[in-house]
């Protein structure tokens, strides 16, 4: 890990990611909500390109915001959306809503249905709507065709009890978003075929724990992400999270599965086209 800027590894670092740009290496961040006003005023793109982070797949949450994700994603290059209800929002979703994530799931910028999942942790929404939300945005990303991206926080049971059965015959494919080191929820994942994304969490401290899950994942189903703006890897955890600090989190993943950081790249850019297909950069 990184845990200061102010050092010869940070300045080491931005060097191989220039190196590591000039041979035409890049990172996708898998997870991202830059639609956000809370990004809306920052130059994170500029950014980006800097740390070589040549594509991101910003994530809606409602309607509203994921008719706000797609067109964001519309009008930049390299910026794909994916639309679905988090668990959180779920008593805010009506049937009636469908037809408008069905006409943005038409749209060749949406790639995936998400975030979705259960989160019974803070239980914003009962658990019956989220299950039901959940369950009814599964069914629609099997009768489309996408992958899904599943938000899961206290609820890993319930996420494979119910999810099971509807994806069993039907897997477009899919992330575990975030994973926060349940190894039950890894094993099935695994088994049925998703991909496995880490945040900026892997980089804290006091991760260790999720850190020792990385010897448990193959190296063809992970994935990075950064939940910006939240979740902000070190060496900048006090900072706003964007898309371009994703390499940080890299960086710990390549030193926890002992790969160099060019390795990791072209490890993870298959990754991410073997799920989503060859999608164009900024």
């Amino acid at each position: 890990m990184i845990l200061n800027k102010n050092t010869k590894e940070f300045d080491d670092y931005v060097k191989q990611l220039e190196i590591l740009s000039s041979r035409g290496l890049f990172f996708t961040d898998t997870h991202a909500h830059v639609h956000f006003k809370e990004l809306e005023k920052t130059n994170f793109l500029d950014t980006c390109k800097k740390y070589s982070v040549k594509r991101i797949v910003t994530i809606g949450i409602d309607l509203k915001d994921s008719e706000n994700a797609l067109d964001f994603a519309t009008k930049h290059q390299g910026v794909y959306a994916a639309c679905g209800v988090h668990p959180h929002d779920s008593s805010n979703f009506k049937v009636v809503q469908l037809s408008r994530f069905e006409n943005m799931l038409k749209s060749e910028k949406t790639i995936a249905v998400g975030e979705i999942g259960l989160d019974y942790f803070r239980n914003y929404s009962p658990k019956e709507t989220q299950i039901k939300t959940f369950l009814t945005f599964a069914d629609l990303a099997v009768y489309h065709k996408k992958p899904i991206i599943i938000h899961n926080r206290d609820s890993s049971s319930d996420i494979i009890t119910f999810l099971e059965p509807v994806i069993k015959n039907n897997f477009s494919g899919g992330i575990i978003h975030c994973f926060n080191g349940d190894k039950t929820l890894l094993k099935w994942a695994l088994d049925m075929g998703f991909y496995i994304s880490y945040a900026g969490v892997l980089t804290y401290k006091k991760a260790d724990d999720l850190r020792e899950t990385l010897k448990y994942v193959p190296i063809d189903r992970l994935l990075v992400e950064t939940d910006c703006p939240y979740l902000t890897p070190m060496p900048f955890r006090s900072q706003k999270n964007d898309p371009s600090f994703i390499v940080f989190t890299a960086y710990t993943m390549s030193e926890i599965i002992n790969k160099s950081i060019e390795e990791l790249a072209i490890i993870l850019e298959k990754n991410f086209t073997n799920l989503f297909g060859k999608l164009e950069t900024f």
